[in-house]
């Protein structure tokens, strides 16, 4: 790891930071991210690092803290204040085919590594070092970790065509991971997915649903803030998305 800083904090809580080139942008910009091993005491509290910008990859958590960038911004949906598009309406109604198992117990089947392939293949095609990367550790990764992760499987008749990992907090899910059978991109499937999670975090009493990284300059990124309203996390604070925006 590069200029990796790695301290023993308060019982056996450990932090360290790594600087690549940033993955989201390819004008030579330096990513600095931050990772944690939490204390076990303090995983139940996974709400609170989720309302500091954290996210989750296995059973560590990490978060930007870019010194001389803030494209990368988290953002929230408030999920009873949600009110749905037009746009996202239709996507609805584009879907009305699919069925949505929700699992407790995350796995990882051959299926599933063969439709994560196949999404990586076509909606990666550019970035040589997801072609290359073994699937399986970065799947585990998604799939295992923490004691609360939810799967949520996507099915068109009897063929699974989309998997979402989601992680369950306190008073919150966080959105990790989508993959999909791209043959079906017609059915918008990342909206799709979205807003089935923000059904889902309703049936469960959750307050908010996180979404990741918000980035007004990466395509990719960018439709996020087209769920309303949302909340974005700035100044280590989090303050309503302007609408209009």
């Amino acid at each position: 790891m590069t200029e990796n800083q790695l301290k023993q904090k308060t019982d056996t809580e450990i932090s360290f930071q790594e600087d690549s080139t940033c993955p989201y942008f390819d004008d030579g910009r330096t990513s600095s991210i931050e990772y944690l091993i939490p204390a076990k005491k303090r995983i139940p509290n996974f709400h609170e690092l989720l309302s500091k910008g954290y996210r989750r990859i296995g059973s560590v958590f990490y978060r930007n803290v870019c010194k001389t960038c803030s494209a990368c911004i988290p953002l929230r949906i408030e999920v009873e204040k949600f009110q749905l598009s037009r746009s996202q309406k239709r996507t609805i109604g584009k879907n009305k085919d699919i069925r949505v198992e929700v699992q407790r117990r995350p796995s990882i089947t051959p299926e599933k590594v063969v439709l994560y392939d196949k999404y990586i293949a076509v909606k990666h095609k550019d970035d040589k070092k997801e072609e290359t990367r073994n699937p399986l550790p970065f799947l585990l990764a998604m799939h295992s970790g923490y004691d609360h992760i939810i799967e949520m499987d996507y099915y068109c008749g009897g063929k699974l065509i989309a998997v979402g990992i989601v992680d369950e907090a306190a008073d919150s899910l966080s959105s990790n991971y989508f993959y999909y059978d791209t043959d079906h991109l017609d059915r918008r499937p990342g909206v799709f997915s979205i807003i089935q999670e923000i059904y889902l975090a309703r049936k469960m009493g959750k307050r908010y649903l996180y979404l990741g990284f918000y980035i007004e300059e990466n395509p990719k990124m960018r439709y996020k803030k087209l769920f309303r309203p949302n909340q974005i996390y700035r100044d280590d604070q989090w303050q309503d998305y302007l609408k209009g925006q």
